[in-house]
């Protein structure tokens, strides 16, 4: 007698689609509709409205850029060398600012560089934003060291204007600068000038200037002589080895034989430090300038001779 099996389905008791597909949106969906899709959609609402308000700051002509200037004379009493024209050539360095935006993340950046290269300003201490249109500049002007004769034409001379650090600065001038100014004139430079703005090469404006510098520092030696040229023909023994490098003259027909550059190191060379200090005792003295050549080069005291009241040497 045969027996038949009798097949049995076994029921899940596990959730079924459905309730899987609860699970799911209680774990994963639930969060995101209740809180990162608001929060996401309140961030892009708050960045579109951030873009509109730079948008609207960046097209309204209340913040667009008044390009900086320097202050009205009442403000900055000028020098006796100011001219009308250095004010507009300062002013006209950062005139590409005029009408920018205040929000130009590269527009400090560009100012700051347009001063950098203006050959006034020696220095730039500061550019702001001042809102909400305003840049404001601080600077460190470069002023009139000297004036440096060169050849202009076969005949003539015309005399530039160089900054105490040996920068050129943007004016050439057909006659001597007036005597109010209180800049020497140097003399034999023998380099091409450079572009305004460029130091001068070949080193016998910078010597000059030195030398200027060191006699102009010292009180006693400003009180007794006033420095009007600086020869610097000979620099580098180029004319005559034998004789100083540097010729400084002053008023009262004063002729001081320096010697070589400040910054030379050669064998026999008179120390700075010691040819200030010795042509100061010589001052302080009471001793006189005037027809005068006073050497500076050798050790002991001023070495002294007498001139014509022109320009020779008397025996």
């Amino acid at each position: 007698m045969s027996t038949r099996r009798r097949a049995v389905r076994l029921k899940s008791t596990g959730p079924g689609l459905r309730g899987r597909a609860a699970g799911v949106f209680a774990v994963v969906w639930r969060p995101l509709l209740l809180w990162v899709i608001p929060a996401a959609a309140l961030i892009g609402l708050c960045a579109g409205g951030l873009y509109l308000c730079r948008v609207h700051v960046e097209t309204s002509p209340a913040y667009r850029v008044v390009a900086p200037k320097l202050p009205s004379p009442d403000r900055w009493p000028r020098p006796v060398w100011w001219e009308k024209k250095f004010e507009q050539d300062i002013n006209a360095t950062a005139a590409f600012a005029d009408g920018a935006s205040v929000l130009d993340d590269e527009l400090l950046r560009k100012v700051a560089a347009a001063y950098g290269r203006c050959p006034w300003v020696r220095r730039v201490k500061s550019v702001q934003k001042r809102f909400p249109n305003r840049i404001e500049v601080a600077f460190d002007l470069r002023r009139p060291g000297a004036v440096v004769a060169v050849p202009t034409h076969r005949t003539h001379l015309g005399y530039i204007l160089v900054g105490a650090d040996g920068v050129r600065l943007p004016r050439i001038y057909d006659s001597w600068p007036p005597a109010d100014w209180r800049v020497p004139i140097i003399s034999g430079v023998r380099v091409v000038p450079p572009q305004p703005g460029e130091p001068w090469g070949g080193g016998s404006v910078a010597a000059a200037l030195e030398v200027v510098r060191l006699l102009q520092t010292s009180d006693t030696i400003h009180r007794g002589i006033n420095v009007t040229a600086v020869s610097v023909s000979n620099y580098g023994g180029r004319e005559d080895r034998a004789r100083s490098e540097i010729v400084v003259f002053a008023e009262g027909n004063c002729v001081i034989e320096w010697g070589r550059a400040p910054s030379s190191d050669s064998p026999g060379e008179l120390p700075v430090e010691e040819k200030i200090a010795k042509f100061e005792r010589f001052l302080s003295e009471g001793n006189p300038t005037k027809n005068r050549k006073l050497s500076l080069r050798f050790a002991g005291r001023v070495v002294v001779s007498r001139r014509n009241d022109g320009n020779g040497d008397s025996s």
